[in-house]
């Protein structure tokens, strides 16, 4: 399956991995799945990484997955968003979702490795200021 997620209960984290051809439908079933998921408590963080994905949505449904996860028509709640990316295409494609998205995660940032979307999540906001 393109979308695979697993949950972090420890640290209240959502890591999900999109790969190859991804369509709207699965994304949008992902998102019911994890609204059934009984591991998932409150608001938790997201890693999304997108780094092998084939598949370039419609504006139009990047749109739709954006009021798909509002407050008003789902019961998750977000804490912050690391998009994980590396191709320009996916940057552009995880910038465009950020902007969609904006007020639903607490914070949004796009990287390029799973280990600084973990270090952005998780490091002390005093030592991203000292860097």
């Amino acid at each position: 399956m393109p979308v695979l997620y697993e949950i972090d209960v420890n640290r209240r984290l959502v890591r999900t991995t999109c790969a190859g051809t991804v369509t709207f439908e699965q994304v949008m079933a992902h998102f019911a799945a994890l609204e059934r998921d009984p591991r998932r408590r409150g608001a938790m963080d997201v890693v999304l990484d997108i780094r092998t994905v084939s598949s370039t949505p419609e504006t139009r449904q990047l749109r739709q997955v954006a009021e798909r996860i509002s407050p008003d028509a789902s019961p998750l709640k977000y804490g912050r968003l690391a998009i994980v990316a590396v191709s320009p295409e996916a940057v552009g494609l995880g910038r465009l979702f950020a902007e969609f998205t904006r007020g639903r995660f607490a914070d949004t940032a796009v990287v390029d490795s799973l280990d600084e979307a973990e270090r952005w999540l998780y490091e002390p906001p005093a030592l991203k200021a000292a860097q």
